[in-house]
């Protein structure tokens, strides 16, 4: 049974504190339990040397779904009562990742051995991964609808790991389960707090067999996160400067919510979201005319879409460069680290590093309070 130190205690005080956040875990008279921190996504429970993971709620509008996986150990013989269950054995040693943020945890706690698949390589940032997919030892397995299951097959993986799903899009899921392939949902993109995203490296860690390390991890990223975020609370009222998230396409403007990932990360960056009355559960449709009526408060501008200059927002549409935060020049994006082919560390290994992206947001708010400091994944634009 896992057991919250000192570290895990102030960060449950934490969640707590942040919208009634709860930890997550299930509870068994004749077995133990193993809380979790801030994640809402997945809860573990450990009876007689066997693991149970339960993914819960893994894609939008996914209420009430919820998946079990049974983690046995190689030298631990199978139950009659797991006979027909979705068992997967561990360690495993064999991986198809369908996220970049799958391939940073494994990267992280030094289990990049067991990808053998990858969705979408020209995506990957990471050098050593990117390395052996042009060495021809990790392949490229398609997308979703467009799959190479037979592909898939051949590599025999323990397990294929996959996001972003719904009923509608699930199809193939459901072939790859019939040709003999476990699939594992991973909901770490639906959680909203950074620390909750971060804590689903335990899932990696219980997977491969690292669980020391994993929880070492997350201790040593909740530390700085969270002893960040108190500094930071400590600043007035009116040194919280206000922030504009995100950019129009197509005169849509998709407004993150307050209660949303980034939203969160921003307050506790000490900023002042302009849509902070906004709550709801996914993104929101604004037209851009609706947005710049509010847009005209902000000091900072963060995440402008895919722009890496100020004429990319000029060009996007001539309005957004009368706003007064355009013509202070304090636009940030999160594409200090791309390379070619659009691989894009933000989405790939700021997941494993919350901490560092706080510190990141934080030196852009309040320059002042991080002399000398350069951000990891943000850059100012041009």
């Amino acid at each position: 049974m896992m057991r919250p130190s000192g570290i895990a205690i102030i960060a449950l005080l934490f969640f707590s504190s942040c919208g009634n956040r709860s930890s997550v875990s299930y509870i068994d008279e004749q077995g133990s339990v193993s809380p979790l921190w801030g994640a809402q996504r997945f809860s573990v429970e450990e009876y007689q040397g066997i693991v149970t993971l339960k993914i819960i709620n893994p894609w939008q509008d996914a209420e009430g779904s919820e998946f079990t996986y049974y983690l046995v150990r190689h030298d631990v013989s199978l139950p009659d009562s797991l006979k027909g269950r979705q068992v997967i054995r561990v360690p495993v040693k064999r991986i198809v990742c369908m996220s970049t943020t799958h391939i940073a945890m494994l990267k992280a706690l030094g289990a990049e051995e067991t990808i053998v698949g990858i969705s979408g390589t020209s995506l990957v940032y990471d050098h050593d991964i990117r390395s052996a997919v042009s060495a021809g030892k990790i392949p490229d397995v398609g997308y979703e609808n467009n799959l190479d299951k037979e592909m898939i097959v051949s590599l025999r993986p323990d397990f294929l790991m996959a996001y972003g799903v719904s009923p509608s899009s699930a199809e193939y899921l459901r072939k790859l389960g019939e040709m003999g392939v476990t699939v594992m949902y991973n909901a770490d993109y639906l959680e909203e707090h950074p620390l909750a995203r971060c804590e689903w490296i335990k899932v990696f860690g219980l997977l491969t067999g690292r669980e020391t390390k994993a929880d070492s991890i997350y201790e040593s990223v909740s530390r700085n996160y969270l002893g960040l975020a108190d500094t930071l609370r400590q600043l007035d009222e009116d040194e919280h400067p206000a922030v504009l998230l995100g950019a129009p396409w197509e005169d849509v403007w998709y407004v993150s919510p307050s209660n949303s990932f980034t939203a969160r990360l921003l307050y506790d960056a000490g900023g002042k979201y302009i849509f902070s009355d906004l709550i709801a559960p996914n993104s929101v449709p604004y037209s851009t005319e609706a947005v710049f009526n509010r847009a005209t408060e902000a000091e900072i501008w963060l995440n402008p879409g895919s722009a890496t200059s100020l004429s990319n927002i000029r060009l996007a549409d001539y309005r957004l460069a009368q706003l007064p935060v355009f013509k202070t020049g304090r636009i940030y994006n999160n594409n200090r680290r791309v390379i070619e082919g659009g691989g894009n560390d933000f989405w790939e290994s700021a997941v494993v590093h919350p901490d560092i992206l706080l510190r990141d947001m934080a030196s852009i708010l309040h320059t002042g309070l991080f002399p000398g400091y350069s951000p990891v994944y943000y850059r100012i634009l041009k």
